[in-house]
């Protein structure tokens, strides 16, 4: 990544898919649960796709079962900073920013997988009514 980075987060659409994404995620947890919780959803092999932070610091996820060989990191609740450190790291390896949820007090939550998988993600997203989230690099002016 040479310039500076924009994000574009992913939107949750209205419509027939909203009813099927409510229904998808987790209950809202409070920090203590989610290592627990996603630790749980990890040994029965699914993996978020999608995160949110609500302005009260309470997180929900949206699981799935990730193809054989895929990889996924997550990474919510996180300063723009501790966010972009993720994300620089996981450019570097080739890996693109799947999802992303901007809280309005400015918590990032993103997904990013390996790129072989990318399409799949994707096409998961759209079936709940997510868009993808977009890194967008300026170059130099």
């Amino acid at each position: 990544m040479n310039g500076p980075v924009t994000y574009i987060p992913s939107q949750t659409l209205p419509g027939d898919t909203e009813l099927i994404r409510e229904h998808g995620f987790t209950r809202w947890m409070s920090r203590d649960l989610l290592q627990a919780a996603t630790d749980f959803c990890k040994n029965l092999g699914l993996s978020s796709i999608y995160s949110e932070c609500s302005p009260g610091l309470v997180t929900r996820y949206l699981f799935w079962r990730p193809p054989q060989g895929a990889l996924v990191e997550v990474r919510s609740g996180r300063q723009l900073d501790q966010f972009k450190a993720f994300d620089h790291a996981n450019a570097e390896r080739g890996w693109p920013l799947l999802s992303l949820h901007i809280s309005e007090n400015m918590i990032y939550s993103g997904v990013w997988i390996s790129p072989d998988h990318y399409g799949t993600g994707k096409s998961v997203l759209a079936r709940y009514g997510i868009t993808p989230a977009e890194r967008q690099v300026a170059g130099p002016s």
